[in-house]
């Protein structure tokens, strides 16, 4: 069984919040279990940022179906944040018994991967001028759009539940976390975000078990460990989930994940010796080449009086692409009587370079403003155009969509 990444990441956040609110550890010798434990992830979280140096991350999940494994995997992940680079060993063990490995490099300079499959490395290159996420940078979830929000409803639910947790002096200043929580006293907001969660992602997974009612926490159990310095080095997690499929048969899903932080100011990445070794390099370009010179064009659609309506024509030319150099040209046309309905008409040539950072155009429009635009591949004889955006400095964008609009192009042959 393959767990999709997008599954996966899913369940991963079902899990993390029952398991964050239905571990919320109340009252206790040390004070609030609960407030411990989340300034500990939080100081984690900051020292992984900013201040660890380099580190090694462990996981290993562990998901099963009434006993029988689906999926396990394990990946070990070093960051050098000071270096700026990481690397990565991943094994997948599926239903099958059948093991997939995957390895992966990065540097400012370089990202390199192989799998076992093939025994190949691909080997990306990046420019100079390209702005990118430093390699080995961790990226904070509590800083994230929405964490403060999120941070808000977990609390809310927190205040209902007490005395499920021990809070413990472990050995050298140490704290260690330990709770748990049968079906009963879990709460009933978690299982509404399991059984939504649940139902959002696996169960558009082909190869798990279909669980369409019923759907509730069954057992929650965690640990964790936080050191004398104030990071979690050690955190355990099992929860299961249970419900029925659509002949009525019982499933328990259960998920164990482990995760540990070590190493931190040792670990040493290596970067990988291509010497000999199976080589093909990967472009970082959006992938234009010379087969895509040529027109595209789409249609200009509105919806009126109950009636889908061809009100004008979009075209994208690519003149050439030489090099790292592309040029082209973009026309709008707006058919009589539906001038009003898209009176600004954009008509511009553009030129931009592969090996630039974001890859993007300047154009002016029709009111004689500034704007950025952007071409990608999108599939076998198409392209997809984003016009009208604003680029910042960190190569952020914001784009205001224009009327009608449809960014897919699809090729004209003669």
């Amino acid at each position: 069984m393959k767990l999709s990444k997008k599954g996966l990441t899913v369940l991963s956040f079902t899990v993390g919040a029952c398991l964050f609110v239905s571990t919320a550890f109340a009252d206790s010798l040390l004070g609030s279990g609960y407030d411990s434990l989340k300034g500990s992830a939080k100081s984690t979280a900051a020292m992984m940022e900013n201040g660890l140096g380099s580190y090694t991350v462990e996981t290993l999940y562990t998901l099963k179906d009434n006993d029988k494994i689906l999926v396990q995997s394990s990946e070990v992940k070093k960051f050098d944040t000071v270096n700026k680079m990481s690397e990565s060993n991943r094994v997948t063990t599926e239903t099958d018994g059948k093991t997939t490995s995957n390895y992966s490099y990065e540097d400012a300079k370089i990202s390199a991967w192989k799998n076992s499959a093939e025994n190949k490395f691909y080997v990306m290159e990046y420019p100079k001028d390209l702005k990118r996420r430093a390699p080995g940078e961790f990226n904070n979830p509590f800083n994230e759009n929405g964490a403060a929000e999120i941070e808000k409803i977990v609390d809310a639910v927190v205040g209902n539940l007490k005395d499920y947790v021990q809070v413990e002096e472990g050995a050298n200043g140490s704290k260690v976390y330990a709770g748990s929580l049968s079906e009963a006293q879990v709460p009933a907001l978690a299982n509404a975000v399991a059984s939504f969660g649940f139902k959002q992602s696996l169960s558009h997974e082909t190869e798990l078990p279909t669980i369409s009612s019923d759907i509730f926490v069954k057992k929650v159990v965690g640990s964790a460990v936080e050191n004398k310095t104030g990071y979690l080095e050690n955190v355990t997690g099992d929860i299961t989930l249970s419900g029925k499929d659509k002949n009525g048969v019982q499933h328990d899903l259960t998920l164990n994940v482990v995760l540990k932080l070590s190493e931190v100011g040792t670990t040493k990445v290596v970067k990988p010796d291509l010497t000999g070794a199976d080589v093909e390099k990967v472009s970082n370009s959006n992938g234009l080449s010379s087969k895509y010179v040529g027109t595209y064009k789409n249609n200009i659609v509105m919806d009126k009086d109950g009636k889908f309506v061809k009100i004008g024509e979009r075209t994208v030319e690519i003149i050439s692409v030489d090099g790292d150099k592309v040029t082209g040209k973009y026309t709008e046309i707006v058919y009589p009587g539906f001038e009003s309905y898209y009176p600004e008409k954009d008509t511009f040539n553009f030129e931009y370079s592969l090996s630039s950072s974001n890859q993007a155009f300047t154009y002016m429009n029709a009111k004689g403003e500034q704007k950025n635009g952007m071409i990608h591949p999108n599939g076998t004889g198409k392209v997809y155009v984003n016009i009208n955006m604003e680029i910042t400095k960190d190569n952020s964008y914001k784009s205001k969509m224009k009327p009608f609009v449809d960014g897919e192009f699809n090729r004209v042959f003669e």
